[in-house]
């Protein structure tokens, strides 16, 4: 694999032929969020309070990008319950209980309450406990924020990657490429749009040239290339994504004409 900065410079490549609409606020308006599916894999009858358990879930998956699905597979010893997105398996939970928080959690809800408040998005840092790694990508990230002119709308949120609350967002940020769960090192996702997180920066690749090219890919015109073929991954949320307010962006680019000729 490699990462990540040339794939940035791909997805900034990729704007040339553009429409007006910035892509953080064409995506929040007009991408809906992918689905993910719940699967209850067994083996013959499933008893009643399991009925009963699995029909409140489908309830409530239907209030997220979500969806619950029963399925009958001969060669399981145990039953249990599997995250699917795009016929990948992201987790496998042998009980109900070790579903709680699947859906949402406060921190999830926090990113999703900047992105319908106009924010351009969210950079969310993934920590490692190692101090010095940690302190050493932060520093980086601080330094290219305070100096770009897009600072006052882009919100900087940290998550360790041990958090026991967090564990389900946690999960689904270190699925988005298959080998993310063995690198050891800090991570920087950009979350935008109806809370789709792209490919991260990590170790070195959290640069300030780097970091730019982020900025610039959700400050840039949206194009047929990206609304065809979205990058990254969406995360599961509970928000309904109705009525945003309009893109901050917008402001400061028509204060600002010469950020539009970069």
């Amino acid at each position: 694999m490699k990462h990540h900065s040339m794939k940035i410079l791909i997805l900034a490549a990729l704007l040339s032929l553009a429409c007006t609409t910035k892509v953080s606020e064409w995506v929040l308006l007009n991408a809906p969020a992918d689905r993910y599916y719940l699967v209850y894999y067994h083996n013959g009858n499933i008893p009643e309070p399991v009925k009963l358990q699995n029909r409140e879930l489908g309830n409530n998956a239907g209030k997220t990008n979500l969806l619950f699905r029963q399925v009958q597979k001969e060669d399981i010893r145990k039953p249990y319950y599997a995250l699917l997105y795009k016929n990948r398996q992201f987790a496998r939970y042998d009980d109900v209980p070790s579903l709680a928080g699947l859906t949402n959690s406060l921190l999830r809800k926090s990113i999703a309450g900047q992105l319908m408040d106009g924010q351009l998005c969210v950079l969310l840092y993934l920590t490692t406990g190692n101090t010095i790694k940690d302190e050493k990508g932060r520093q980086v990230i601080l330094k290219t924020l305070s100096a770009s002119p897009f600072a006052n709308i882009i919100t900087l949120t940290e998550l360790n990657r041990y958090s026991a609350e967090e564990h389900h967002f946690v999960n689904m940020l270190l699925n988005l490429e298959d080998d993310l769960k063995s690198i050891d090192e800090p991570m920087l996702f950009g979350v935008f749009g109806r809370f789709r997180v792209l490919e991260p920066l990590l170790a070195k690749g959290i640069s300030e040239e780097n970091i730019r090219l982020m900025i610039g890919f959700f400050t840039a015109d949206c194009s047929c290339v990206i609304k065809d073929d979205l990058p990254g991954i969406s995360i599961l949320s509970g928000e309904t994504w109705k009525d945003p307010l309009p893109a901050k962006v917008n402001k400061i680019l028509d204060e600002n004409p010469q950020l539009m000729q970069r």
